[in-house]
């Protein structure tokens, strides 16, 4: 048992570090995700598609390439890697152990990452309306910090180590149509989303905790645990955006939007796209962590849409047991493992946001653009709380914009983004880069990157 979770974090630790929720952009990002408010044409699409029937520069947007992504983590980074890595934690009575240990996060380790890229001039925006399609990656891993105290050897006596994980990876097809719909000096909005799932694993919410009970003065070990890591390669799904936007208030500009409402998809749902694919989209998403990570493991994975349950139970087991009697150890850790076609319905729920944006264009080189956002579930690369974030653009050159972002809370704690943009007629191309928990890339615990390149049509008066 300990073997099998000991391998299930260092996949949670390593995977987390290698690839963002849908409809991130380079602008957006270099920010900090100050965007409620500004957002215009089909970059409104995800943050406010009130925004939609404001004035903006351009009458119509065509997305020709795009590529957001990030990789985060509380925990782990390249100064960490090269403190612990590859060492005896154990050396020089436990001293690199108990430096580990105490570095640990209390509130347990989690990493995350994603990947989104809109489809090329399939993604746009004419007038007050937009059609956009997106490709979703998405991961995201828990490990609780009593399971991470039993894992590593830090153990006191009479303490319940609940040892709770969280898993869940999917990749999907969103489409979504929006609309702004003006009034005097504000402005509502709406999109209507459908998914179209590819690939899901992760452990079922139901069936992913254990707890151990040790007693280290008299050796006593009890316990139990349940856990079933589900795959699919079919689910289809719908959602909705809702949004308000106020042009001027007193120069301001404010923007309120819900996302994500009623947002979900039902895996095991065949769609023409997933009996096209098959469990292909599955298999490639397991395929780093089956061939790379848990190639020498005892943990064998398919990814072809099998379920696996596992569950143990530690009888009572105490020193005289094994020193008075001829039982072995397996007589009292009782665990079994299944592996079953599973077709039945099952629902990922993608968390609800609501965000609240305030911009004002101090003169005609300097924007200023805040946002508070809050989400309400922690998972899918989404986090429990508020996120307040501070953003920049100076256009004293017009063609290329230099641009800056600072936000606090979230899954990157705190965040700091820079990107500039190149804009040649109608053609435009605009990047960011930001530094998750750190300002330098040894210290920094998570990193994101943007790059898009769109087409604007005619400008507006």
């Amino acid at each position: 048992m300990r073997r099998s979770l000991m391998t299930a974090v260092l996949v949670f630790i390593i995977a987390g570090e290698a690839s963002a929720q849908s409809y991130d952009n380079a602008r957006s990002n270099s920010l900090g995700g100050s965007f409620t408010a500004i957002s215009r044409g089909v970059f409104s699409v995800g943050f406010n598609p009130a925004n939609l029937a404001l004035p903006s520069q351009y009458k119509s947007y065509f997305t020709l390439f795009g590529i957001n992504s990030y990789a985060t983590n509380n925990f782990y980074s390249l100064t960490t890697s090269a403190k612990y890595g590859g060492k005896d934690l154990t050396a020089d009575n436990q001293k690199l152990q108990k430096e580990f240990l105490s570095e640990l996060p209390t509130d347990g380790w989690r990493s995350s990452m994603g990947l989104n890229m809109p489809a090329p001039l399939v993604s746009f925006s004419s007038g007050n309306k937009a059609f956009t399609a997106n490709l979703l990656y998405v991961t995201d891993y828990y490990v609780s910090k009593p399971a991470l105290d039993l894992i590593f050897g830090n153990l006191q006596k009479g303490i319940d180590y609940q040892l709770d994980l969280r898993c869940d990876a999917l990749t999907a097809l969103e489409y979504a149509y929006s609309m702004g719909i003006p009034y005097e000096k504000m402005a509502f909005g709406f999109s209507i989303k459908y998914y179209q799932g590819l690939g899901y694993y992760g452990l079922d919410p139901d069936h992913r905790t254990g707890s151990v009970m040790v007693d280290t003065a008299n050796f006593i070990l009890k316990g139990s645990g349940d856990y079933i890591f589900r795959q699919s390669t079919q689910g289809r799904g719908f959602g909705f955006d809702f949004g308000i936007a106020f042009q001027d208030l007193n120069g301001w500009q404010l923007g309120i939007s819900l996302i994500n409402v009623g947002s979900s998809i039902c895996w095991n749902s065949e769609t023409l796209v997933s009996k096209t694919l098959k469990d292909w989209p599955l298999g490639l998403m397991g395929w780093m962590i089956k061939d790379g990570y848990m190639k020498n493991s005892d943990i064998d994975l398919d990814f072809d849409g099998e379920s696996y349950q596992y569950s143990f139970e530690i009888k009572d087991v105490n020193r005289d047991n094994f020193l008075e009697g001829d039982s072995s150890y397996g007589d009292y850790l009782v665990s079994h493992r299944k592996i079953t076609t599973d077709t039945t319905v099952f629902i990922t729920h993608l968390p609800l946001v609501l965000r609240i944006g305030l911009a004002r264009q101090v003169n005609p080189d300097l924007l200023v653009a805040a946002d508070f956002a809050a989400s309400f579930q922690e998972s899918l690369n989404y986090w429990k709380g508020w996120r307040t974030s501070v953003g920049v653009e100076y256009s004293y050159f017009k063609k290329f914009p230099f641009r800056m972002g600072f936000a606090l809370g979230g899954l990157s704690g705190y965040e700091i983004d820079l990107g500039t943009g190149l804009s040649l007629g109608f053609a435009h191309l605009d990047w960011s880069i930001g530094f998750h928990r750190g300002i330098w890339i040894h210290t920094a615990q998570g990193l994101n990157f943007s790059l898009g390149v769109y087409f604007t049509g005619k400008t507006k008066k």
